[in-house]
């Protein structure tokens, strides 16, 4: 019987299969279309405007073109306006109606937490517009199926009575309250109203468009006509290589025929967006992948946007509204400051990222506005930031204003931007286009926004950010463009476009037809009763059959392909195209030259410039590092150039908790002070173990207390329990290897030298100095990590500090040792001139590097011959590209860009290729 009353209803709407042409001509009529897709109204609209230009008109009416909800949206608001029914009524915005749904679910969990709050009230409010567009009765009995629907009937009945009480109308309402007042006569029918992009009617939109037929309204339900088009199947390797046949076959077709309209179809398009994205800009506007040229126009148009909270001017608002907690996160701070976004940013790009390097050096995982404040007005600092200081500082002020006390949301969104405006928002630099229409979409977001405040009641600041990110984040923004000859569509919206030639990719058995979605708080009998289109697989096999048909009917060549794999995953070309011809290929048509990258490599002409020398290190030109001088000049003299001479350092990253250098610091900090108390062997000896772990304890809290003043976000009270706990346990653990050693006194801790090695003044710092009892010295220096003293020897050696110590001490040496102070492996590791010296560390004639050296004197001058051989070498400006071991060397290096290291070993290996050849 439903089914019945629904064809006699649809009796008096027109279904008609005409062109586009139909559609415009209504449009210059000012005859209203209602589209059942915005991305389908926008592009009819754009479509429209360039027919107008195109026939070479000057001006024309608006056209009168509308989704579902605006057109009735529209016709609401002529019936308030004229009076004809009482405007008692404020209908609700989709944005409201989800919070009162919060609100409401909310309220029925009690204390009990609600998981993913905002997904379940979108999943709620959708069964309420599905039960109320197609005629569901709210029946208790048949909603008593299983938790969920038990839940969503309270709900409902309490939305509903929420609604009435507060003379609120919501958005899915509104069709019944119009057909109330046309069936009252109240409301003005209009002669004529065209439909496009409808794949079926709901009950609600089927009972109003057949009444408003039957009061004199022509109801005119379009379908663009079938084509007798060529359809083929192609099937490719994976979507990597399907999308960049696509993107070849779309320059194909534009290089043929400028002015043909084409179509890409992507079932998957969120899923695939990114892939197909790149191809296209890889074969159609390569420039755009250059740094700089993202706003490049491009010749196709892709009807999903992002979120809006994803376009970065957007983005950068939204943290910098976070400013205002206690602390913010590392890496938001980071983003922050090299944002182009805000005020000054052009000046003082470079201090603003010295600035951010400041901070990360800290590694708190988190940092306050008023430690970013200090460091930006230290003027005297190369990390100085004068301008940010200032708009910072204004921040504070307007925030101290604002912060205090809840308020409502209109309150809060001239709140926020009163912020914004303070800190400079969009101020850094000219703004794009795209990034124009980013910005007036969150201004419009926040309009939207602050139309909570009449469904809200006062907000705390944590509560409105949270509701205003939740609202950014869901909202899809695609910026307008001028109409372009590529639309990329999902599938419901291109099965009503009309192309000349289409490509339909990723159409797999996976995807397509795709799985059926019920919604989960309305009992699935009762869907399947209703005929909901996602409620069974039958039904959603039919739809999926329908609009394979539409799509292979909508332009005169059609391709579809499908990708093999996705990943390990093995798939197949959907059942609904396989009765196509399969097309191999390499068949397919399309546009045959290499990409634009590959040209550039294909095409480099390398050149080695022998004639630009480093310039001498000058007399009194400052240099820090210390030993890193000489490491670095061992492992590649341009790399000690480069980060000595030129700073050309890499930002290091955002990482939290103490690093290696830092755990190294604290170990130093330590064991610094448990020998100023125990001073010598014989003292460690007589310390009983009670009185030894007394002393190792308190030495280890009180250097944890220091370094949590300097850190206190990482040093939380749990963390400096375990690090205590650990530190003394691995301090103890290193005493007993000291107690294994021959008497010793230890004369100096941290103790600074200087020294000048072939004319380069060095400073170094000795982490430990012990005397013998013959006199004699010990040079001892901590490490945390594996090491070997293998690695002190030769004339490139990976580790030349403590060559470099022995030469700076000048004093009687008997010995230099790394203490590897590491959990399970804790050693002396080095040389010494004695067997038996500092337990099973080795005497030089032991070791293979020494042993025919001739005696410990000579160990010690070839050590400083070597040291004076690379400061000599780095003073005089030998900086060449010569890794000691490629690519090992370079592995922890980041100045592959600037040395250029491939490209230098592309023309030794094509050198040494030739000279093979000429063999």
């Amino acid at each position: 019987m439903k089914d019945d009353k629904g064809d006699k209803k649809r009796q008096v709407i027109e279904q008609q299969t005409a062109p586009p042409a139909e559609v415009f001509d209504a449009l210059r009529q000012g005859i209203p279309v209602v589209t059942g897709y915005k991305r389908l109204a926008t592009v009819t609209f754009q479509t429209f405007e360039q027919a107008m230009v195109d026939e070479g008109q000057q001006v024309w009416p608006t056209p009168r073109i509308w989704t579902w909800s605006d057109w009735l949206q529209d016709v609401w608001e002529q019936v308030v306006v004229a009076g004809s029914v009482p405007a008692s009524e404020f209908l609700l915005t989709s944005q409201q109606e989800l919070r009162i749904w919060e609100d409401i679910i909310t309220e029925s969990m009690g204390r009990e937490p609600v998981q993913q709050l905002t997904g379940m009230a979108h999943e709620v409010q959708q069964a309420w517009q599905l039960i109320r567009s197609w005629h569901i009765p709210l029946n208790r009995d048949r909603f008593l199926y299983n938790r969920d629907s038990t839940a969503f009937f309270t709900w409902a009945t309490h939305f509903k009575a929420r609604c009435a009480n507060q003379h609120w109308l919501p958005d899915i309402d509104l069709a019944e309250r119009l057909l109330q007042s046309l069936q009252a006569e109240k409301l003005e029918v209009p002669g004529e109203l065209v439909l496009i992009g409808f794949e079926e009617l709901t009950p609600q939109q089927d009972l109003l468009l057949s009444t408003l037929a039957e009061h004199g309204c022509r109801v005119r339900w379009i379908v663009h006509p079938s084509r007798d088009g060529r359809a083929g199947l192609a099937v490719y390797p994976d979507a990597r290589e399907e999308a960049e046949a696509m993107a070849r076959w779309v320059r194909g077709q534009l290089e043929a025929n400028p002015d043909a309209r084409i179509g890409v179809v992507v079932p998957e398009f969120v899923e695939q967006r990114d892939i197909v994205v790149q191809a296209l800009d890889e074969i159609l506007t390569p420039g755009a992948t250059c740094p700089g040229q993202a706003s490049v126009p491009r010749p196709y148009n892709l009807s999903l946007g992002l979120p809006l909270s994803a376009y970065p001017v957007v983005g950068t608002a939204l943290q910098l509204l976070e400013l205002q907690k206690p602390a913010v996160n590392l890496d938001t701070a980071g983003r922050l400051l090299r944002s182009p976004f805000i005020s000054g940013v052009e000046s003082e790009a470079g201090s603003r990222a010295l600035l951010d390097v400041r901070l990360r050096k800290e590694r708190e995982p988190e940092v306050t506005l008023g430690t970013v404040r200090y460091l930006a007005s230290q003027t005297e600092q190369p990390w100085s930031c004068p301008l940010l200081a200032r708009r910072l500082g204004r921040w504070v002020e307007v925030a101290q204003q604002a912060f205090r006390e809840p308020a409502s949301a209109g309150q809060w969104s001239e709140r926020f931007s009163g912020l914004l405006e303070a800190i400079g928002w969009t101020d850094g630099r000219p703004l794009s286009s795209e990034e124009y229409q980013s910005v007036q979409a969150w201004r419009k977001l926040l309009v939207e926004f602050a139309s909570l405040e009449p469904v809200t009641g006062p907000m705390r600041l944590c509560t409105a950010l949270a509701k205003l990110g939740a609202m950014a984040r869901e909202r899809l923004f695609q910026p307008q463009t001028t109409v372009v000859p590529v639309q990329v569509q999902n599938v419901n919206l291109a099965s009503w476009l009309q192309f000349d030639c289409l490509w339909i990719m990723g159409l797999h058995d996976g995807v397509w037809p795709p799985s059926p979605r019920p919604n989960p708080f309305i009992p699935l009998p009762v869907q399947r009763d209703a005929g909901l289109p996602e409620s069974s697989e039958s039904l959603a096999l039919q739809s999926a059959r329908t609009m394979t048909a539409r799509l292979l009917s909508s332009a005169d060549e059609v391709v579809v392909s499908s990708p093999l794999k996705n990943r390990e995953e093995v798939l197949r070309p959907t059942p609904l195209v396989t009765h196509l011809p399969v097309t191999d290929t390499n068949s397919v048509p399309g546009w045959d030259a290499p990409i634009w990258r590959d040209q550039v490599h294909e095409s480099a002409d390398l050149m080695e410039l022998r004639d630009d020398p480093v310039p001498p290190l000058a007399e009194g030109e400052p240099i820090g590092g210390g030993s890193a001088v000489f490491k670095l000049q061992a492992a590649c003299p341009f790399r000690a150039f480069a980060e000595l001479r030129l700073s050309a350092r890499a930002i290091p990253p955002a990482e939290i908790g103490l690093d290696a250098m830092a755990r190294g610091a604290l170990v130093h900090r330590i064991l610094e002070k448990v020998w100023d108390e125990l001073g010598s062997s014989k003292q460690l000896m007589a310390t009983d173990s009670v009185k030894l772990q007394t002393l190792v304890t308190d030495i280890v809290d009180k250097a944890i207390r220091e370094a949590a003043r300097r850190r206190p976000r990482i040093f939380t009270k749990r963390f400096r329990e375990m690090e205590a706990e650990r530190l003394v346990r691995q301090v103890l653990e290193w005493l007993e290897q000291e107690k294994q050693r021959e008497p010793f006194r230890v004369i100096e801790c941290e103790a600074r030298y200087e020294a000048t090695v072939a004319g380069l003044p060095v400073r170094l710092r000795i982490d430990r100095m012990d005397e013998l009892e013959d006199g004699r010295r010990v040079v001892i220096d901590y490490k945390t990590g594996q090491v070997s003293a293998n690695q002190w020897f030769g004339d490139r050696p990976d580790e030349p500090q403590m060559p470099l110590y022995s030469l700076a001490v000048g004093e009687e040496i008997a010995g230099l040792a790394f203490a590897q102070f590491r959990a399970g492996s804790m050693a002396f590791k080095g040389v010494v001139e004695d067997e038996d010296l500092m337990g099973k560390v080795p005497a030089w004639y032991k070791l293979r590097q020494t042993r025919t050296t001739g005696s410990w004197d000579k160990v010690l001058l070839e050590w400083r011959a070597t040291m004076e051989t690379l400061a000599g070498a780095f003073c005089k400006g030998e900086a060449e590209v010569d890794p000691k071991h490629f690519p090992q060397t370079c592995r922890y290096c980041d100045l592959g860009s600037l040395c250029r290291i491939d490209e230098i070993e592309t023309l030794r290996s094509r050198s040494i290729a030739g000279e093979a050849s000429d063999g």
